[in-house]
């Protein structure tokens, strides 16, 4: 299996929750192929940052997701995410749906790889009235808009670093944030890894135990998290499974969480003649 068919692979945005993997990468489908995901991702911790510091409390939450992500054409891409989140005492509900378009503007070949920008932007609101209050929470209830720029290169050893950041709008009572993260991890013949570091800043907001009792839909939530991905194919490509960890290391009105997933990839050509 040659590295450009394998590349069609990886586009699969393990965003299982709202702070999972970045929404999107700097690869592309092609025209006619789509990533179908069922995954699944747990959550867990025992510290939060609240606005008095680092408090004990403690929380495990697990969600299952469908994701699908299909090339347009070869150089714009459309996703689609839908969570089902479970929380402390048998609350469950499904999230927040989401949509991205993403498109390449440059793709630059170069002696040693290729370098290529993007841009991508993205909707999300939730479809159910999920608990938002306390440890059932489920999310904000925040419909956003979010818009990004993304660089990656990529060397022809099968390489790659990629940087992307942008603005993400939330509705009123919930506080609007900016996100920045940066990949590095390489595309094998066979296999693919990737370790990422993802940050969020919320701009304003209320804090937990401010004094202020407000809801928690206007709390501003920022984090600093590490994480990393394994993926391997099977059966020509057509499959594969993921796997990823991730840790919460700082930030604002969030659990200093640990946190991993595992998904099922199946790999769709719906233009035969592609």
């Amino acid at each position: 299996m040659g590295k450009d068919f394998f590349i069609g692979f990886l586009s699969l945005c393990f965003s299982f929750s709202a702070i999972a993997q970045p929404a999107v990468d700097g690869f592309m489908k092609g025209k006619g192929n789509i990533d179908v995901v069922g995954g699944l991702t747990f959550d867990s911790f025992s510290k939060f940052h609240a606005s008095d510091g680092l408090v004990s409390l403690s929380r495990t939450t697990a969600s299952a997701s469908i994701f699908a992500s299909a090339g347009i054409t070869n150089w714009l891409d459309a996703q689609i995410n839908l969570p089902y989140v479970m929380t402390a005492s048998n609350w469950s509900n499904l999230q927040d749906v989401s949509v991205f378009l993403k498109g390449r503007f440059l793709n630059k070949a170069t002696k040693k790889g290729t370098f290529s920008a993007l841009i991508a932007g993205g909707f999300s609101t939730p479809i159910t009235n999920y608990p938002t209050q306390g440890l059932n929470a489920i999310g904000q209830q925040a419909t956003a808009l979010d818009a990004r720029l993304v660089f990656q290169y990529f060397a022809n050893n099968g390489w790659f670093g990629m940087l992307q950041g942008g603005f993400t709008s939330r509705s009123i009572l919930t506080p609007s944030s900016v996100p920045v993260a940066v990949k590095i991890g390489k595309a094998a013949n066979n296999y693919y890894f990737d370790f990422y570091y993802d940050f969020q800043n919320a701009d304003g907001g209320s804090d937990y135990r401010d004094g202020t009792n407000r809801a928690f839909t206007t709390l501003g939530v920022s984090y600093h998290k590490l994480g990393g991905t394994f993926y391997k194919p099977f059966n020509e490509g057509k499959m594969g499974v993921a796997f990823g960890a991730y840790s919460i290391l700082a930030g604002r009105n969030v659990g200093q969480s640990i946190g991993g997933s595992a998904a099922f990839i199946y790999k769709i050509k719906y233009l035969k003649n592609e």
